[in-house]
């Protein structure tokens, strides 16, 4: 560059707003949130607790609801700070149900997040936000409520552990990749729903969605979006996806985790694998000197000198 000085202070400007832009994100509001319903819940149990509280049925029935929620709630804080125990929902992995077991079980859960995503859906309506949008062709980007869009999908990667998926009788392909909300899967399974994406994306459209269509999704599709080598890094995959969906966010976690994906699973990226590959193909051994050593291996081998060749 010509003006390095002012690359360097412009890059600069682009990073403080992006550390600007994380504390807004939604990983703490999720935290928050509930932690929010388990303390609130928890000083009404405690408010209505008297002696005789056996002797007193429609008491005692709040009661146990309340500390449902309570303890649920307080124990659901716990995983998602640790970013563990998404299973315990019991969500289909085949066909993206919830067990009855699980809304009896895990009510004072469920029943929040269900009206904080139903409030949440409504608001996007009021504000004309769709529950998916294409950011490039053939991919999508949205919130549980996508069914809305009387789509049929070529491959669905579902974020959400919480909901039951909306899609599924109208996907050929359903992949379930459970996360809390804005908890990011590991770079391990980021890349493992790429590629599930990209096989499915060769024969039609697919949507990435997980509650809100906000972070977990675009999470995922950042990945997808330069794996298919339409973005050259995540964070230009990120600025597209922004020009189409303007609520998407990312927090501090997710970014990390589209950093380490991008460094352990994208090492040669688009912009660079073509100035890679004649070095890669220069390096690689012919089929000549590979039966060569085989050869001598197997010569060593019978005249008993040296060691036995070791297989590469």
């Amino acid at each position: 560059s010509r003006f390095p000085a002012l690359k360097a202070s412009r890059q600069q400007e682009r990073h403080e707003l992006r550390n600007a832009r994380l504390k807004m994100c939604t990983v703490y509001g999720v935290f928050l949130k509930y932690a929010a319903v388990a303390l609130v819940t928890g000083l009404a149990a405690s408010a209505i607790w008297v002696n005789d509280l056996l002797e007193d049925l429609p008491r005692l029935a709040c009661f146990l609801a309340l500390s449902n929620m309570c303890f649920v709630n307080g124990f659901m804080v716990v995983l998602f700070q640790l970013g563990a125990g998404m299973a315990i929902l019991g969500k289909d992995a085949k066909q993206g149900g919830i067990p009855r077991w699980s809304y009896f079980v895990f009510l004072g859960f469920h029943a929040p997040s269900f009206l904080y995503t139903s409030w949440q859906h409504a608001t996007d309506k009021f504000r004309k936000i769709p529950a998916a949008n294409e950011v490039e062709p053939g991919w999508w980007i949205g919130g549980r409520y996508a069914v809305e869009l009387g789509r049929t999908w070529s491959g669905i990667v579902d974020l959400t552990c919480e909901f039951p998926e909306g899609c599924r009788a109208s996907t050929q392909e359903y992949l379930l990749i459970p996360c809390w909300d804005g908890v990011p899967p590991s770079p391990a399974l980021l890349d493992h729903a790429v590629n599930f994406a990209l096989s499915a994306h060769a024969y039609g459209d697919v949507l990435v969605h997980c509650a809100h269509g906000r972070g977990r999704s675009t999470t995922v599709l950042c990945a997808c979006l330069v794996k298919a080598g339409l973005h050259s890094d995540w964070e230009s995959a990120l600025e597209a996806i922004q020009g189409q969906r303007k609520v998407v966010k990312l927090n501090r976690a997710m970014r990390a985790v589209l950093a380490a994906w991008q460094s352990q699973y994208m090492a040669l990226t688009p912009t660079s694998a073509s100035a890679k590959i004649p070095e890669l193909v220069t390096e690689r051994p012919s089929k000549k000197s590979g039966i060569a050593r085989f050869a001598y291996g197997l010569f060593q081998r019978v005249v008993g000198t040296g060691e036995p060749a070791k297989s590469k």
